[in-house]
């Protein structure tokens, strides 16, 4: 019969035995993370520090503990903190390093069959934009925290015109790259409006695509230098769950300057792939949130938009 594992964390310290002993088998200060280099003490100093938690760890017992044990307790941490306890002791480098922590950073996604092959730690270091569901998401990991982060392709936008007939006009990335000096993209396809007329543009995600209790910020992702000067009006934007009252409404632009009467609303910025990004909203997903993120943006004369996608990645800390 398999010994059931008992683990206590407690305020100061965390006590981990065995059921039905009378005494924890480990005791040790609750430590998680780097040294703190003041300015009155020497790296010296320091190193000596680390080195005494490192060995108060080793000889406190917890090493004692089944690597599958110290594994499942490491799961529940994030990756910042599971690379920072590999380097504890080879013991728990083993531990940190084992699928069993790194698939769960890594679910519920379904990833593309190539990065197979790798352990699931390398999966998730190496994971950069990967397109997922039928080429419909753009996927990737935001590492400093481990959440989930998405762009939605063009293909997926729901365009309503009021006005119609309007064009729109599908370039593939090449060809946009040649005529219109557009960087590189993350899906085959951008969407360029060529009339100046009223639209709208939306989109959707499933809530539980999202990493559980954060706050994400959405942006409409576009080129920089196509709007023309009659384009400088406010757009009017939604974000919220799909069917819900408590979307919020702001107003963002689309132009990168500020005109005189343009009021306090979110001008676009430029991003390090070369792209120009509008901050649409936030929205805080919740631990059990059921429906779709729903995005819409009601604009007027918007002639020459080149839309890359709908970007939906975690706040800051």
């Amino acid at each position: 019969m398999d010994s059931i594992v008992v683990w206590d964390n407690g305020a100061g310290y965390v006590k981990c035995g065995f059921a039905g002993e009378n005494f924890p088998t480990s005791v040790f200060p609750c430590v998680v993370g780097r040294p703190m280099l003041r300015y009155k003490e020497s790296l010296m100093e320091q190193e000596l520090k680390v080195h005494s938690f490192s060995t108060l760890v080793v000889m406190s017992g917890m090493l004692a503990l089944p690597e599958g044990c110290i594994a499942a307790v490491i799961s529940f941490t994030t990756p910042r903190d599971a690379c920072s306890l590999a380097c504890v002791s080879t013991i728990f480098r083993s531990a940190a390093d084992s699928d069993v922590v790194w698939d769960c950073f890594l679910r519920p996604i379904s990833l593309p069959r190539s990065v197979s092959s790798l352990s699931k730690k390398e999966l998730y270091l190496r994971t950069g934009h990967n397109l997922i569901h039928n080429d419909k998401l753009s996927f990737w990991f935001d590492l400093p925290s481990g959440k989930k982060c998405y762009m939605i392709s063009p293909r997926e936008l729901n365009i309503v015109d009021y006005d119609p007939p309007f064009l729109w006009q599908w370039h593939s990335i090449p060809l946009a790259q040649h005529y219109f000096g557009i960087p590189d993209g993350r899906f085959p396809e951008v969407l360029m409006r060529f009339d100046a007329a009223r639209f709208q543009i939306s989109g959707k995600i499933s809530t539980s695509l999202l990493s559980p209790m954060t706050t994400y910020i959405v942006y409409l992702v576009f080129a920089e230098d196509l709007l023309t000067c009659a384009d400088y009006d406010p757009v009017e934007v939604d974000v919220g769950l799909a069917g819900s009252s408590n979307c919020k409404n702001r107003i963002v632009y689309l132009h990168r300057v500020h005109l005189e009467g343009d009021d306090d609303g979110v001008f676009p910025k430029k991003r390090t792939d070369g792209w120009l990004e509008s901050e649409l909203g936030e929205f805080f997903n919740g631990d059990n949130e059921e429906g779709e993120l729903l995005m819409t943006i009601n604009t007027e004369m918007k002639e020459h938009l080149l839309v890359q996608g709908i970007e939906i990645r975690p706040k800051k800390e």
